[in-house]
């Protein structure tokens, strides 16, 4: 058997072995398989409902979501993810049934990546297993997918962009690949986990540069942002354009106390802690552990491992500081950033003070790199046992059976988490043939989750306080309910009569009778980006911040069509990237040809 045939092998063992661990420990989401999430899942469900009904349904390329909040932008918001290669299971099968898939697929993602990864950075044998359990199986992502954080199953791709940062020192292909990768959580609407691996891979080369005295750290990290941010601009330039006129700066004075970690890492209870607390906020304070105070629900808290990869990784210290301290002297800076205010040396206020970082809060959340780190040094720590244990006739076994420790009793904490988060049956709506907005405020299970705005937008309606976490500027759009409501689309001094005769989100026909001059307003938030075909004057205007247009007798058809400048530029941009990208590396196969 040669090399490539024995890593090929290799590599799918592993993935088999993975893929029968993901569906294990996702087994609690097959209950029920039809239900909605909890929580944050109606909003998540939503945002990834909207663009595939756009494109299935009207064929257009998803810029505008007309059902929430009164009309508001779908590519340029943060957590929009349907230019991910993953949003096609949403798109074959449906928000409901293709999150829950994504979920499973990109466990096993993740996991490989991990394996991966620990052989490059020295894992051996069996030992190289135990990263990809303690990482992709600690707490943090059945919590946070149990909340409805749809935007963490980007930590599948943390073992992946790393693993080919480093590999593009050496073979500077790789730096395509990891670019690639790094496009592909930005798109895919992970927003935290893209400027958490920002971080990480800054302060990494830095470190790295003074250990090596190799500029080749920094040149690479330079090329892979200017690349991400080419690659990835049909997205960044409309949602930089859109933040830019909506800002969102917020303070975070978080304090969490170190005594906290123990119950973090090692409390097995982390499904009730999480029942506990799921409506905390720091209006309204929980108390866990030895009766310490945290601001939000333990989703954004709970990481347990383990005691097992505790102290292993504690021996993977011992083992390989010399070797791999860099990773883990940036494993302790994001410990501590994970503290927030609550550690001596306040590293999280300085970081929340760049541009960008200003925008993020639950410093917690920053604790997914020291389990990165804690995961790889646990698994050099046994690769070092079971390397010493060769000669032993039982010491494969013995190592086997400490992974297999480790795996099941992550599924039994861990695991089991994930029963609590699809519990709502599947309500009926009744369609509506004809959009309006139908709704002020409306929850149908406010005692299990934030909104209702998925089974709202089932039933062809639109809601006009819609659960969001970016700053929406609303104009004075009105719901059919509310005193004074014109209809969809009125002439603004009542010189006529307007009729919409094509309704679609990104494009709205309307036929004009105006007996003289007079404002055209639609029933929906004006932002800049808004055409106008038909009409004499073909400037899309604010109207009480809602879109509008004048228009008089000899106007008959107005056509409005949302077309902002961002995304033809940023089209341009990104097929520009592809196109040279694809240039390089074919430049590249030809030169190893040669």
């Amino acid at each position: 058997m040669n090399i490539k045939s024995g890593l090929l092998e290799k590599k799918s063992m592993a993935l088999s072995i993975f893929s029968i661990a993901a569906i294990i420990f996702c087994s609690p989401i097959f209950h029920n398989f039809s239900y909605l999430g909890q929580m944050d899942w109606d909003q998540f469900t939503f945002w990834n409902a909207v663009p595939r009904k756009t494109v299935l349904t009207y064929h257009q390329f998803p810029l505008w979501n007309p059902y929430g909040n009164g009309g508001n932008v779908l590519l340029a918001h943060p957590h929009s993810s349907f230019l991910s290669p993953f949003y096609l299971f949403v798109l074959f099968f449906g928000p409901v049934t293709g999150i829950k898939l994504e979920i499973i697929v990109l466990l096993i993602i993740g996991m490989l990546g991990m394996f991966l990864l620990s052989n490059h950075m020295g894992g051996k044998g069996i030992s190289s297993y135990a990263p990809s359990f303690v990482f992709m199986l600690s707490s943090i992502y059945p919590l946070h997918l149990t909340e409805g954080h749809v935007e963490w199953l980007g930590m599948a791709f943390v073992p992946w962009l790393f693993l080919s940062y480093l590999k593009s020192i050496d073979n500077k292909n790789y730096v395509y690949v990891a670019l690639l990768l790094f496009a592909v959580m930005v798109l895919g609407g992970g927003v935290y986990i893209s400027v958490i691996m920002a971080a990480f891979l800054t302060l990494y080369s830095f470190v790295m540069i003074v250990r090596e005295k190799r500029i080749v750290w920094l040149r690479n990290i330079a090329i892979i942002f200017a690349g991400v941010f080419l690659l990835s601009s049909i997205k960044l330039f409309p949602m930089l354009e859109f933040l830019t006129h909506s800002p969102r700066t917020i303070e975070s004075t978080e304090n969490i106390s170190p005594l906290l970690l123990p119950t973090i890492l090692l409390d097995r209870n982390q499904g009730g802690l999480y029942a506990q607390t799921k409506w905390s906020a720091p209006d309204k304070k929980a108390f866990v552990g030895n009766n310490v105070v945290i601001d939000y629900g333990w989703h954004e808290y709970g990481a347990y491992i383990g005691i097992i990869p505790l102290l292993l990784f504690a021996g993977g210290i011992f083992f390989s500081f010399k070797k791999q301290w860099p990773f883990l002297l940036i494993g302790i800076i994001f410990l501590i950033l994970s503290l927030g205010r609550g550690f001596p040396i306040d590293l999280w206020r300085i970081l929340h003070f760049l541009p960008i970082y200003d925008s993020l809060h639950v410093p917690s959340r920053l604790i997914l790199i020291f389990i990165f780190v804690l995961s790889i040094f646990s698994g050099l720590c046994l690769s070092k046992i079971e390397e010493n244990m060769k000669k032993m006739n039982t010491g494969r076994a013995g190592v086997f059976l400490i992974v297999l420790f480790i795996f099941l009793d992550l599924y039994l904490v861990n695991g089991f988490i994930l029963k609590q988060a699809f519990v709502i049956a599947p309500i009926r709506v009744e369609y509506n043939a004809e959009f309006k907005q139908r709704y002020d405020s409306v929850n149908f299970y406010p005692a299990i989750s934030r909104s209702a705005m998925y089974p709202i937008f089932l039933s062809n309606s639109g809601i006009l306080d819609a659960y969001e976490v970016i700053n929406v500027k609303k104009g004075n759009v009105l719901a059919v309910k509310d005193p004074g409501y014109r209809g969809e689309v009125y002439l603004a001094d009542g010189k006529g009569s307007a009729t919409i005769t094509s309704f679609s989100p990104n494009r709205i026909v309307v036929n004009v009778n105006a007996h003289d001059v007079d404002t055209l307003v639609l029933n929906q938030n004006y932002y800049k980006g808004w055409r106008l075909k038909g009409c004499h004057d073909p400037r899309v205007r604010s109207f009480n911040g809602l879109i509008a247009a004048h228009v008089d007798s000899s106007d008959k058809k107005a056509i409005f069509f949302y077309m902002p400048k961002s995304f033809i530029i940023g089209c341009l941009v990104t097929g520009a990237s592809i196109i040279t990208i694809f240039l390089f590396l074919l430049k590249s196969k030809l030169a190893s040809n040669d």
